[in-house]
């Protein structure tokens, strides 16, 4: 499949809808389990196996997968770090979906949140897509030791998440395990590359990165559903469509080469937008102290 990046975009818009509500019944089908869980205890291995029996959850997982469908079809079509960044627009669907199965009123305060969230990765999508190159520059080492370094990243927060400050959880939680979305995503890129390349069906390499995303994806599976299970799913979302983008760009520019075209003053903006980004799912993050004694959106 050639480069097409306006219908890659179009793809990843539609899986950002059915991730959102992907959390959204997932959120719902954990929280039956854990629904007084004022310390914040990660959900035991006995109740989340009951939790993914319940149709709700098993329908989230299934727009979970077409959400994975749709990304791996856009990542085909165009760099990783133009397609994840878009898959923010997960954030806002999430609270739109809140309030209108809650039937309230988005705050002021969320909302400026969101806005800015969204616009800043925008600004980032668009810095982006505009110095993308058309092609991975893979070399085998450099996506080892950045696969090494993001699971380093990840346990050190899903250790915090079990221990840390009560709440802090959720979003160490959803953040760990958006890391490994983030560099699935990247070892998808790799993979599509890769096998596009060179005579992959004997090479170490491709099963290296096979495996990679196999544990990659089960782990962060797992983690996601420990951030449902210690808060709301507004903060595991907007911390994962943050994150994620955060870690498969750095990977695509540090370990792909995919900022081959970028110049100091590009860079520069792009770091901006990302820390303006990520400074609004925190923000959220901290007006969720409140959303615990009373309904997140009114």
């Amino acid at each position: 499949m050639g480069q097409n990046t306006t219908l890659a975009i179009v793809l990843v818009i539609v899986g950002s809808f059915c991730y959102a509500l992907s959390a959204s019944f997932q959120h719902r089908a954990i929280k039956r389990k854990v629904d007084r869980n004022e310390e914040k205890r990660p959900l035991g291995f006995r109740a989340f196996l009951q939790t993914i029996r319940s149709r709700r959850w098993l329908a989230g997982a299934g727009l979970l997968g077409v959400s994975a469908i749709l990304q791996i079809l856009a990542l085909s079509m165009a760099p990783v770090s133009v397609v994840q960044p878009v898959g923010l627009l997960a954030f806002p669907w999430s609270i739109l979906i809140q309030a209108r199965l809650h039937r309230q009123r988005i705050r002021r305060r969320v909302g400026l949140a969101v806005v800015l969230t969204v616009a800043a990765t925008a600004s980032f999508t668009i810095q982006s897509a505009l110095h993308a190159v058309p092609h991975s520059d893979l070399n085998g080492v450099r996506v080892a030791v950045g696969a090494l370094i993001v699971y380093l990243l990840t346990l050190t927060f899903g250790l915090f998440g079990a221990h840390g400050p009560k709440h802090w959880r959720c979003l160490l939680w959803s953040s760990g395990g958006a890391m490994l979305y983030g560099l699935e995503a990247a070892l998808v890129k790799s993979l599509i590359d890769f096998i596009r390349g060179v005579d992959w069906r004997h090479s170490p390499l491709l099963w290296t990165i096979l495996l990679a995303l196999v544990i990659g994806s089960a782990t962060a599976g797992w983690m996601i559903q420990q951030g449902f299970a210690t808060g709301p799913s507004e903060i595991v979302v907007g911390s994962t469509t943050i994150t994620s983008p955060v870690i498969a760009v750095t990977y695509g520019i540090a370990v792909l080469g995919e900022g081959r075209l970028l110049d100091v003053p590009s860079a520069a903006l792009m770091v901006l937008f990302a820390v303006l980004a990520v400074t609004g799912v925190v923000v959220l993050t901290r007006l969720d102290h409140s959303w615990e004694q009373r309904p997140v959106l009114q």
